[in-house]
């Protein structure tokens, strides 16, 4: 593979309007700050620089991913013979794109255009200064629009599938279509968008507001992020989902693991579903400790965890 990709790099930087990059350290890419050289790591500029630069990785029958703000990911430490997009630059449509009366509760809907690459902050501060309800809910989730999109982000006050209209995406064929929330199947953690595709954009339906009102509640849950998750270290929010019934944090500090570490790798004392870097944590070891919980948890509890993260490669 690794031939194969020597061999390719001029025909994929024949793609125009494409910013790349060879042998990228994944390490300046992902929350946990871990991860090694990636063969290629291309940021297309524009939504048809996008189009173009994927007809090219699949003639050419590489393999690829989407990466967003690399939150929820794992990536491996030795060089890895991938392909990495972004589309922080293809996909930053951020707009309104109409209003309608008589909307929930009474007020005005109004929707919302968010490109796929736009960060779910910006769309949260775009959100306030233009006085639209629905997406606070959300504040503090690094993630980009299109990672919530395929996790269907969610806290307790409510999930990004909650004023979801439709979602814009790229067929593995290279075709484009829009699937409204009722042809998706939105769960917990699962949006359910059909496997190979890639999210381009989405339109969700929201509220007028009034800003202070909407900065006010932000102000709030960011408190609240920071007095209960570990954001002092690089991080990747939360490991496992969350049994039936049960808080998979609540087991792992059942289980004595709170503070446990291997390397640099450690579970939170802060939030025992978290799990964090003090500074020079390896893949490794995050995978070994992921790996350590999972076992602890189903000897003493008899429950198998199910991953939230990602482990790449």
């Amino acid at each position: 593979m690794k031939q194969a990709f020597l061999s390719i790099g001029r025909a994929v930087e024949s793609v125009p309007d494409v910013e790349f990059r060879f042998d990228e350290p994944l390490a300046r890419h992902t929350s946990f700050r871990v991860g090694g050289p990636v063969r290629l790591f291309a940021r297309p500029r524009s939504e048809s620089a996008l189009f173009s630069l994927l007809e090219t990785i699949r003639e050419l029958d590489l393999p690829f991913i989407i990466l967003g703000e690399g939150s929820n990911v794992v990536a491996p430490d030795g060089p890895w013979e991938m392909s990495v997009l972004q589309l922080h630059l293809a996909c930053s449509t951020l707009l309104v794109r109409g209003q309608r009366a008589e909307g929930f509760g009474g007020g005005r809907r109004i929707a919302l255009y968010a490109g796929a690459g736009t960060s779910l902050q910006r769309v949260i501060g775009y959100c306030i200064e233009n006085g639209l309800e629905g997406f606070e809910s959300l504040a503090g989730i690094p993630a980009t629009v299109g990672g919530a999109l395929v996790m269907n982000a969610s806290t307790s006050a409510g999930a990004i599938s909650d004023c979801l209209v439709h979602i814009d995406l790229l067929d593995c064929d290279g075709g484009k279509r829009s699937l409204s929330r009722e042809q998706l199947t939105p769960g917990y953690r699962s949006m359910g968008i059909p496997e190979n595709s890639v999210v381009l954009g989405a339109c969700f339906e929201l509220r007028a507001c009034s800003s202070d009102i909407l900065k006010t509640r932000v102000e709030q849950i960011l408190q609240k992020r920071r007095q209960t998750q570990p954001l002092r270290y690089p991080c990747a929010g939360s490991i496992f989902k969350n049994p039936d019934g049960q808080f998979a944090g609540a087991l792992i500090e059942k289980a004595g693991l709170k503070g446990y570490r291997i390397g640099d790798a450690q579970v939170s004392s802060k939030h025992a579903n978290w799990i964090i870097n003090r500074g020079k944590a390896l893949a490794r070891d995050i995978v070994e400790l992921i790996e350590k919980i999972e076992n602890e948890i189903y000897g003493t509890f008899g429950v198998r965890l199910e991953r939230e993260i990602r482990i790449l490669g």
